[in-house]
């Protein structure tokens, strides 16, 4: 199921966002702005190292985020409470930050495409001078596909 969602998760949790019906884990009043970000930072996160969820963890990210399930539904439906299902969502939020620490894909990633629209740029102007080469031409246009291909 993970794999199905995973694609168009973070369309999907940027309007879940928009809605403002997603887990406030912040606990704070923090300004709608920064919610709105550590709510997509969140989502970034999970489509890169939700796969190192335990099967558990990934199946309640699916209920609330992908189901629109509320603590309280999620709760019934696994027999614990709202509390256990709001810590688990809490240490799921550590967990991945965690991974990313270590492990920095995310901030590599965003690196990656920093670069490649740069490349993209310099690309395009050098042809736009009048420089035609054939094999010049198809490089920008394959350096949006890198930059956009399941990233």
């Amino acid at each position: 199921m993970y794999e199905k969602y995973n694609q168009g998760h973070c369309q999907a949790f940027l309007l879940d966002s928009v809605l403002g019906i997603l887990y406030n884990h912040s606990g704070d009043n923090m300004s709608a702005d920064n919610d709105f970000e550590q709510r997509i930072n969140f989502g970034r996160l999970y489509d890169f190292y939700g796969g190192l969820l335990t099967e558990r963890q990934k199946k309640v990210m699916e209920q609330y985020f992908y189901n629109d399930l509320s603590l309280g539904e999620i709760a019934e439906e696994n027999g614990v409470t709202r509390q256990a299902i709001h810590d688990l969502l809490k240490r799921v939020e550590q967990i991945l930050e965690r991974y990313e620490a270590r492990l920095g894909l995310l901030a590599r990633n965003d690196k990656d495409k920093e670069a490649l629209g740069r490349a993209q740029e310099l690309l395009t102007l050098y042809i736009a001078e009048g420089n035609t080469d054939r094999r010049l031409v198809k490089a920008p246009q394959i350096i949006i596909d890198l930059s956009t291909e399941g990233r």
